[in-house]
């Protein structure tokens, strides 16, 4: 069990604790859409004025978006991904598919994609880049790393509900940035692939508390990403097990897991080495074409109008 205010040490949770909450992921996405300026942002996202202005400012101290003169030149500057987000796309384009597939896209998200070099509707499959095998939950192994243990938290911090009564959605999730915006609930999720499934487990995992735990359980199951499956009868006790929707959800963790390892970790070891059960070798994760299956880049996805949306799923 975990100690008193410390969890499972995660490089998706680090990840997470750099890119922010689902203000800053919406952002995010738009950046990777060519948006740059305030008002472009505060227009697609929807976010209010104020929290935009924070969330630009979190992203930039993180280090995910540069201020810079405008390409159009100008005296106001606009915001720019860097390097370090820049390679945040693998996980951008996962979330999407995701979406697309079931029916989940953030607010004004891309209805479908197309890989340019072969002109046709696409999903991006993450494979292996030493076999080309894809790359799931089933298709990995997962091993303690150098730097696997506890981290202590601000667990109070990470209990807290929504801020307000204004931020509460319906108990049941939308989209990626959804479950990732909320920490506890993409916590949650991380345990399975580790193949934790019971309540008390998972509650012992993350130092969660019962209340917590209960509501982002329901929330899961209501969302249909996870299913309860009856263990024991008298009293009736279940475990969680991920749906295929789900599971489907892996490739995005995986790569904000290899994004951590290589960005924001400063200098400390990963605490988990994923292996391909295909060819042995870490995992070295690159995104292909569903259709021609050749690297996906920035510069060959664009996207599909939302009129064609259903030809996409046809096609996935």
């Amino acid at each position: 069990m975990a100690p008193n205010n410390a969890i499972m040490k995660s490089s998706v949770h680090k990840a997470l604790n750099t890119i922010g909450d689902r203000w800053n992921q919406l952002i995010l996405q738009e950046a990777f859409r060519g948006v740059s300026r305030f008002e472009d942002f505060r227009a697609r996202t929807g976010a209010p004025r104020n929290t935009l202005t924070s969330r630009l400012r979190s992203l930039v101290a993180n280090g995910l978006l540069e201020k810079r003169a405008s390409r159009a030149g100008g005296a106001r500057l606009s915001y720019y991904l860097t390097a370090m987000g820049l390679d945040l796309f693998d996980s951008t384009l996962i979330a999407w598919c995701w979406g697309i597939r079931w029916d989940a896209v953030t607010p004004s998200g891309p209805a479908g994609l197309v890989h340019t070099d072969c002109g046709k509707a696409m999903l991006p499959v993450m494979v292996c880049g030493h076999c080309d095998g894809e790359v799931s939950l089933h298709a990995c192994r997962h091993h303690p790393g150098p730097g696997a243990g506890f981290e202590e938290v601000d667990v109070i911090r990470l209990h807290r509900r929504r801020q307000s009564a204004s931020d509460e959605r319906p108990r049941k999730v939308a989209d990626v940035a959804d479950m990732t915006g909320d920490r506890w609930t993409g916590l949650v999720i991380s345990t399975q692939y580790f193949g934790v499934h019971r309540f008390d487990d998972i509650r012992a995992a993350l130092n969660i508390a019962t209340n917590i735990l209960t509501d982002r359980l329901n929330v899961l199951v209501n969302s249909g990403v996870f299913e309860r499956r009856l263990y024991e009868m008298s009293p009736p006790r279940y475990e969680y097990w991920l749906t295929k929707k789900g599971k489907d959800l892996y490739p995005h963790a995986l790569a904000l897991m290899l994004w951590a390892d290589k960005w924001p970790l400063n200098g400390e070891q990963p605490s988990v080495i994923v292996t391909h059960r295909q060819c042995g070798q870490p995992v070295e994760a690159k995104m292909v074409c569903s259709e021609c299956r050749e690297p996906l880049t920035m510069d060959n996805v664009t996207e599909r109008k939302p009129k064609e949306r259903k030809a996409v799923g046809e096609t996935a």
